[in-house]
């Protein structure tokens, strides 16, 4: 049995974003879950040497560790104009419908990816309160401050500062935290900045060229490492809670945690969060997906926290491709839609369900009081219901 450590951070086909498809891989998993509402993401949180298990990976001795570095970061003196990013990037992107080349994605996006420091509130071994210092990296938003990071940079933080592209350092304050979904916004007063936009993780095909660009090792900020997309839809287990991931084989260290994974049209299409390291392990890296990352970003601008989710109310098993419903919840939306125990969900919202992970992307996608089509198949025939999605109670997952 081999040991690996996951650390919490962390050619291509010329063909025009909108004709690009989405492509799925499904990892086979087999295990009962239990589904009421989304599932996000605990990845990191504070989770140090939590238990993982990987979706279709033999190997169980998989640690996550948060990754965060204890190394204050340092300023890059540069004479760039910080304005000069966005505007490049902009410029760059309105010129042509082609790809950006490596060079001109760093200069337009680089300007908007910062490092963040860190004093960290714990106990000592002594079981003493105490501060630590602490790194990660950020991506800015908008031109007036507000900041994506992980949850796990920010956690128990004293204080947090920013550091801009400029050499600037700017205190920051937290605007709303999603601990179990690793995603987090800060904001620092500042105006006129450049700012990364998301985009559409969905159509993303592996084999894709892709950016990451951060803060590794917590001292050496605006560092991009280039790589592919390795995986989609990686089922990663912690603690019992799966978690679905981009997979890329660009380098990420400690320290990238919260910075932006980018495709060549400078768009974010995931927030780095996790890398594999140890013996015989070599390229594997985290992201979460833009198109979950973006909605819970939202959220967390506009209300400071994440609202209730959607839940459909069944509880399932799923394997070889196959997810069939185990029970349903008592006046749940699946027993409102007249899903029944022993059906097998075939899709939901026209998204074909291979596993735990499809069901709980349409979910995270959608909004209580929202209908959604799923289709069973019940005895042999194929059949199509009409559910109106709840709003999750703290009740069951």
């Amino acid at each position: 049995m081999n040991d690996y450590t996951i650390v919490t951070d962390n050619s291509t086909n010329n063909v025009e974003s909108q004709e690009r498809k989405m492509r799925r891989k499904k990892p086979f998993v087999k295990c009962v879950v239990s589904i009421l509402c989304v599932m996000c993401i605990m990845l990191g949180s504070g989770y140090v040497g939590a238990r993982i298990a990987h979706g279709n990976y033999s190997p169980s001795n998989i640690n996550l560790q948060a990754t965060g570095m204890q190394i204050p970061i340092q300023p890059i003196p540069t004479e760039t104009n910080v304005d000069s990013g966005v505007s490049l990037l902009n410029e760059i992107v309105s010129q042509t419908s082609d790809k950006l080349t490596l060079p001109e994605l760093f200069e337009g996006a680089n300007p908007a990816v910062v490092a963040i420091s860190t004093e960290v509130i714990g106990n000592n071994a002594f079981g003493r309160m105490t501060t630590r210092p602490s790194a990660g990296s950020g991506f800015i938003i908008s031109s007036d401050g507000y900041i994506v990071t992980n949850d796990h940079v920010i956690e128990n933080a004293n204080s947090i500062m920013v550091l801009l592209y400029d050499g600037r350092e700017i205190p920051a304050t937290v605007v709303g935290r999603a601990p179990d979904s690793d995603i987090a916004v800060i904001k620092i007063e500042d105006e006129n900045l450049p700012f990364l936009t998301f985009g559409n993780s969905d159509i993303i095909r592996v084999g894709e060229q892709v950016a990451a660009i951060g803060n590794p090792l917590g001292e050496l900020a605006n560092s991009m490492t280039v790589g592919h997309i390795s995986a989609l839809n990686r089922d990663i287990n912690i603690d019992g809670t799966s978690h679905n991931k981009i997979q890329t084989d660009a380098a990420v260290n400690r320290g990238n945690s919260g910075g932006p994974l980018l495709n060549l049209y400078g768009e974010v299409i995931g927030v780095v969060s996790a890398k594999s390291t140890g013996m015989d392990v070599e390229g594997l890296g985290f992201a979460i997906p833009s198109s979950y990352a973006e909605n819970i970003v939202r959220q967390l601008v506009e209300y400071g926290f994440v609202r209730g989710r959607a839940v459909l109310g069944v509880n399932i098993q799923y394997g070889n491709g196959i997810v069939q419903v185990v029970s349903i919840v008592n006046n749940s939306a699946a027993e409102r839609a007249g899903i029944m125990s022993g059906d097998i969900l075939l899709s939901a919202n026209g998204t074909q369900l291979a596993n735990f992970s499809d069901l709980r992307t349409i979910l995270d996608e959608s909004s209580p009081g929202e209908i959604i089509e799923v289709g069973v198949r019940r005895g042999g025939e194929d059949i199509t219901l009409t559910a109106v999605l709840d709003e999750h109670r703290p009740i069951g997952l």
